[in-house]
Parts: C-alpha cells; sequence; structure tokens
C-alpha cells in the first residue's frame, strides 16, 4: 500500500502511546509507501504534550496528528470519529484501526497489508488467537459471544483491530451501527470480511480500563446493533408462548369438562386464569415491543459522516505531514 493510515484512540493512556510511536516507526522503516497515525483523543483530562513534546527520534513514520474531541464520546465513538476524518481527508489507500495500549501488536501490520497486497477492496479483521487475560474476563468474553450469536444469529469474533480499504470506510461511515459498535457495524454493512488469526499482545503500561461494566456495555453496545433481528426472535418467542398457553388452557377445560372425577376443585381455574395472565402480559409486551421498533424507525438516526464533526474541537498535526503523493516537509503545530 502506498498511503496507509492508522486510526488510534486514546484517552489519557499517553505513556503507552508514546512507545506505540516508537514501535510503529520501527515498522514503518520495513513498510513500503507512507504510513500516517491519527490519535483520537477522546476527551483526555491529561495533556499528550508532556508525553509528545520531543519526536524527533521518530525518522520513518510520515506523519502524526491529534484528533482532539470536545467531550468524552467513549472508545467506539472514538474510533469512528476517527473513521470520519480519515474519510473526509480521502487521502489514504488502507486504513487501520487499533488500540494505543499495545494488545494490539504492531508487527502485524505485516501480515494485515501482505494479504491485501494489489487489492482495492477490502475488509480484514484480526481474530484474536490467543488472549493475555484473566479468567474471569476470558469467561464473560465468552459468555458475551455465546449470547451475541444466541440472540443475533450471528457469529462475531473479532474486535477492533483491522484493515479497512477506502471503499470499505466510505461505507461505514454511512452505516449509524458505527456510532455504537465497530465489529458488529463490520458485521452489519455485509462487508466481505477476511479473518486473520493474531494473537493479542501485552499491554505496554498502565492498567486497562476495561472492567466489568465497561465489558457489559460494550457487549450490550453490539447486540443493540441488531435490535430489529431480536425483536423478530422475540415475537416469534411471544407467539410460541402464546400458543402453548392457549393449548395449554384447552386441554384443561377438556379434563375439567369430560373428566371431572379426576380434577381437584379449583385447579384448573387457577391454572386457566394463570396462563391467561401470561398470554396477556406476552401480548402487551409484544404490542410495546412493536410499537417502539416502528416509532424508532421514523425518527432521524445518526449518521457519524455527517454528525461526527459537532465532537471535534481540534485537530494538530504534531509531527512530518499530511499523507500525500510526493510529501514535503511541514512545520508541525505544538501542543498546548
Amino acid at each position: 500500500m502506498n498511503k496507509t493510515r492508522i486510526v488510534v484512540p486514546v484517552y489519557n493512556d499517553w505513556t503507552s502511546f508514546r512507545i506505540l510511536l516508537r514501535e510503529l516507526d520501527t515498522v514503518a522503516a520495513t513498510l513500503p509507501g507512507q504510513l500516517f497515525i491519527s490519535a483520537i483523543d477522546d476527551g483526555s483530562s491529561e495533556s499528550p504534550a508532556a508525553h509528545l513534546a520531543d519526536l524527533s527520534s521518530l525518522q520513518h513514520l510520515t506523519g502524526i496528528e491529534i484528533v482532539s474531541l470536545a467531550v468524552n464520546v467513549g472508545h467506539q465513538r472514538a474510533i469512528a470519529v476517527g473513521l470520519c476524518v480519515a474519510a473526509q481527508d480521502n487521502n489514504f489507500d488502507a486504513l487501520i484501526v487499533m488500540d494505543a495500549d499495545g494488545e494490539d501488536p504492531p508487527l502485524a501490520l505485516h501480515t494485515l497489508l501482505q494479504l491485501v497486497e494489489g487489492q482495492q477492496d477490502f475488509c480484514v479483521v484480526a481474530q484474536r488467537k490467543k488472549r493475555v487475560e484473566t479468567a474471569s474476563f476470558k469467561f464473560f468474553y465468552l459468555l458475551y459471544k455465546c449470547f451475541f450469536k444466541l440472540v443475533t444469529g450471528k457469529f462475531i469474533n473479532f474486535g477492533n483491530f483491522c484493515l479497512l480499504s477506502r471503499s470499505s470506510v466510505d461505507r461505514l461511515v454511512m452505516v449509524s451501527d458505527l456510532w455504537n459498535n465497530l465489529p458488529a457495524a463490520v458485521l452489519r454493512s455485509r462487508l466481505p470480511i477476511r479473518q486473520v488469526p493474531i494473537d493479542r499482545g501485552r499491554r505496554y503500561a498502565g492498567k486497562s480500563k476495561m472492567n466489568f461494566t465497561s465489558l457489559i456495555i460494550h457487549g450490550l453496545s453490539a447486540i443493540s446493533v441488531y435490535a430489529d433481528t431480536i425483536f423478530v426472535r422475540l415475537l416469534m418467542l411471544c407467539v410460541g408462548l402464546i400458543g402453548i398457553s392457549v393449548v395449554s388452557v384447552a386441554f384443561l377445560l377438556t379434563l375439567r369438562i369430560f373428566f371431572p372425577t379426576h380434577a381437584t376443585p379449583g385447579w384448573a381455574t387457577t391454572i386457566s386464569f394463570g396462563l391467561a395472565i401470561i398470554i396477556l402480559q406476552v401480548l402487551f409486551t409484544a404490542l410495546s415491543s412493536i410499537l417502539m421498533l416502528l416509532n424508532n424507525r421514523v425518527q432521524r438516526l445518526i449518521v457519524p459522516k455527517f454528525d461526527y464533526a459537532l465532537y471535534v474541537g481540534a485537530r494538530h498535526l504534531i509531527f512530518g505531514t499530511a499523507l500525500q503523493d510526493d510529501p514535503a516537509p511541514a512545520p508541525a503545530q505544538p501542543l498546548h
């Protein structure tokens, strides 16, 4: 690839990001073409200036920019903003999304880029072959994947680490679901996905900000992308429960009318009323779900390509130059 752009969401993890830049600079020396880094500052309370004041040791990266968001929008939405910024610039051949903490190993860039050599349209995702995490995190992550498969009918076994062509980025930024979750949006967009197994790396510094609560929110955000599919499945379940309840009531009435000697007084009435209550609850639940779904369909959805600019506070080119056919030195802007 002649021009490759890397989108990296960062929230206060500037120490790890500095290490990542050093490793990416080493990798860039062995890659053909230009390598440009877009760090999406997700409303960090810690200024990156102290960590990125001196970048003179970097020799092979084309440029580095900081896209500062006005508020903290969360990891997934920061990625969405990064994709929209790249799509607006429209100056890359391939785009890579990766985290700043080192768990997405820079050396894997060789594997990803070699897979798409000579191609124009591609979507390559990193399938985790080996994870360096606690047993509890692995268990809940497995539980999330199983639940995702159960309620959506789709199997998801990849995260944010991916390689996208320009056409894939242009398609994703028009998908409203990108605002919630990148992996689910990739599945939802029906892009031709190619998976490559890559080991998860070890964190450079500090502790992961992904706790139990954020893991649940992340999982529910991915599942919410398939809200309509989940609704259809719930509706079928409701119809099934109503059918079972109606058949059960009919069976109880048959026993009560034609075989009264085998019935305890009052039991058929009690059970019938209980089943009737279940039928009514299921009907009201299904009706409420139908109205909510139909109401959401007439509301204006967020389209990342058109709405992302509201969250961008500033852009600073802090090193090198932007991606271009014939890169020429350009003065970098100091961080404040």
